[in-house]
């Protein structure tokens, strides 16, 4: 045989040195750790290598594609029962948010079941979502209803089993009287860091008319057959076009604002031009109230439109339904034209006295009519519909009841 020729083997004779090299590895599997730790040698690294080559060598094909195959299947399986797994508890998180989100009442609202109390006097509670709707009844702070539906700023509720409508921002969950109810006070209280602190008068406030008025007539008083239109949708102005109702709605909350940041309690006859409240109502909210006096606010007009000036108004110490109160009217109407007129610079029209108004006649309590100044004259139009002029006015109001107080 030529040098570098390699001696082939003949057909059939065996391979002596994988054989050799499949015993070394025989050894070295069976020994394991013992051959190096405990047999006391140690393969050269080379060494090593060609056993683990001729390991290789050594496993048929089929067997190892056996082993490859099986974990192969098995990772891919154990990856495809987690993705599923993981895939069908996103669906069931999905399915049961979908079906708590789809949960609404009749009216669309979103589904609650919770005792809600309420957190003013004089709540009313209504057939439908919107001020517009007839008030079935009111609520007095820390009355109870139970609360069935959430939306759009308003609580459906549960009263005599139908369902009624309250705004939400006059509701809470917190029980009255309860611990929680404690801390929540406790914890205001301590924030509020120099907030006035009550001087124990309650004042009730009616922002005269509303936006439409209500022909249907009643009595001028208590008893009378005298009989007069509930409520008109009052008069506007001159110059500005701007309506009665909305002039006096706006000074009597910065009136409320005001006489709060004074320490008195406020009850307001109406807080939105959409109502639907006579005179007599308004005076009986305000006699069940608890409040010791009424200020009903209102803007006047006359055909000649030089006439300007601030007047109020009560009635005459022999009226017939409530004669006894006027001393205290009288000096509530009083004080409180002379701080307008001293804040404003309007002219002061003094006190009228008169038994012609059912907003006075139905008062169990001292009641003024204030009519801040004459919305048929052009000047006095213009400054009242200016919101300065507002807290002017609103600031004299709350001098005079101040005074009256004193």
């Amino acid at each position: 045989m030529a040098r570098g020729e390699s001696r082939k083997r003949k057909p059939g004779t065996p391979d002596y040195r994988k054989r050799f090299w499949a015993a070394v590895t025989a050894i070295v599997v069976a020994a394991g750790s013992i051959g190096v730790s405990h047999a006391g040698f140690t393969l050269p690294n080379q060494a090593q290598k060609q056993v683990q080559m001729a390991a290789a060598e050594t496993e048929p094909a089929e067997q190892t594609a056996k082993k490859q195959v099986p974990n192969a299947a098995k990772q891919s399986l154990e990856l495809e029962d987690a993705q599923g797994i993981q895939e069908a508890d996103a669906a069931a998180v999905a399915d049961q948010s979908e079906l708590e989100s789809d949960k609404t009442t009749a009216s669309g609202f979103r589904s609650v079941d919770e005792t809600v109390y309420a957190t003013e006097n004089l709540l009313n509670v209504r057939s439908g979502c919107g001020t517009e709707y007839e008030i079935v009844t009111q609520l007095n702070q820390g009355d109870s209803v139970q609360r069935v539906g959430i939306g759009d700023g308003w609580s459906e509720v549960l009263y005599k089993d139908k369902s009624c409508f309250i705004r939400s921002e006059y509701l809470t969950t917190t029980e009255p009287g309860s611990e929680e109810a404690t801390v929540t006070a406790q914890g205001a209280e301590a924030d509020a860091q120099g907030a006035p602190v009550s001087n124990g008068c309650i004042v009730a406030i009616d922002a005269g008319h509303q936006a439409k008025g209500n022909p249907d007539k009643e009595p001028v008083g208590p008893g009378s057959s005298t009989m007069k239109a509930k409520v008109a949708s009052g008069t506007e102005g001159i110059s500005t076009k701007l309506p009665e109702y909305e002039l006096t709605l706006s000074v009597s909350k910065k009136l409320k604002r005001i006489l709060e940041e004074r320490g008195y309690q406020v009850v307001m006859i109406r807080e939105s031009n959409d109502v639907n409240l006579s005179n007599a109502e308004r005076a009986e909210i305000a006699n069940k109230s608890g409040a010791s006096i009424f200020v009903r606010i209102h803007g006047n007009s006359l055909d000649n439109t030089t006439v300007n000036g601030t007047l109020s108004m009560c009635q005459t110490a022999s009226n017939p339904y409530n004669g006894g109160l006027h001393a205290a009217s009288y000096s509530l109407s009083k004080k409180i034209t002379d701080s307008v007129c001293a804040a404003t610079g309007f002219k002061n029209r003094g006190v009228q006295e008169t038994d012609s108004m059912s907003g006075i006649n139905w008062c169990k309590i001292p009641v003024s009519i204030v009519e801040m100044g004459f919305m048929s004259n052009p000047e006095e139009d213009q400054k009242m519909a200016r919101d300065d002029y507002q807290e002017l006015i609103a600031g004299g109001i709350a001098n005079g009841i101040d005074a009256y107080y004193q």
